[in-house]
């Protein structure tokens, strides 16, 4: 009876993690878009509730955190289920920093002299539209414990570089045009690269789902595109 109580009670705890780590990412995903509509529609208000909101996703994190470690404590763990507390716990820092970034550009947007032209702004949709695809894959991967998913999910982010790419190039050409841009154009700068380390985070993320399920690390170089932007731009 004990053994079969202590066998439900990490079940539990396992399925608690999970739920924990899903939840984390919902937020997470809803905080940057949030912040990329604060960011196209120059909206301060938008922006400073993304701000704000950034704390609940840092207690989701302490949260995953601690409920991992009190398992790994209690509990001795089989390799599928030890894989699972692990990859929980190495997940959960990503998605925080993901977080970060929304924040980050909630920040910028405020920071902004006017708002963002209509090809910028397409832009930067386009990326924000692509990682929040690129998060609920891999999130869906994870709850379902799909590897292949998780597959697709790591290489997903090779035409993301691309498009950072080509923004970075024009943002810095609109700056060399007119130095009444520069200072807008450097918080634009900062926003896109966060955006393209946050679509990092989904492939590392990606990588630990992969583990997790398999056993075994995900094998070879991941699809990246050089820094000329070779890809498909949005219109």
């Amino acid at each position: 009876m004990t053994d079969k109580h202590t066998l439900s009670i990490f079940d539990q705890d396992l399925k608690a993690i999970s739920d924990e780590i899903v939840n984390l990412a919902n937020r997470v995903n809803e905080e940057l878009e949030q912040a990329i509509e604060a960011l196209i529609s120059a909206d301060p208000t938008l922006a400073t509730a993304v701000i704000d909101s950034d704390r609940r996703v840092d207690d989701l994190q302490y949260r995953v955190n601690a409920h991992t470690t009190r398992t790994l404590a209690r509990q001795q763990a089989m390799a599928d289920d030890l894989r699972a507390i692990l990859a929980a716990a190495r997940i959960a820092p990503h998605l925080e920093r993901i977080g970060d970034y929304a924040k980050n550009t909630a920040k910028r947007s405020q920071r902004l002299g006017a708002p963002i032209d209509a090809e910028v702004a397409a832009q930067f949709r386009w990326m924000g539209t692509r990682i929040g695809a690129m998060l609920r894959r891999v999130t869906k991967a994870y709850s379902r414990h799909d590897a292949e998913q998780a597959n697709v999910a790591w290489s997903d982010d090779a035409e993301l570089d691309a498009v950072y790419a080509k923004l970075f190039e024009h943002l810095l050409a609109r700056m060399r045009e007119d130095s009444t841009y520069v200072t807008d154009g450097t918080q634009l700068l900062f926003i896109a690269k966060g955006l393209e380390r946050a679509g990092d985070h989904v492939t590392d993320i990606a990588e630990e789902v992969y583990l997790m399920v398999t056993g075994k690390p995900l094998q070879g170089p991941r699809p990246k595109v050089d820094e000329t932007g070779a890809g498909t731009m949005p219109e």
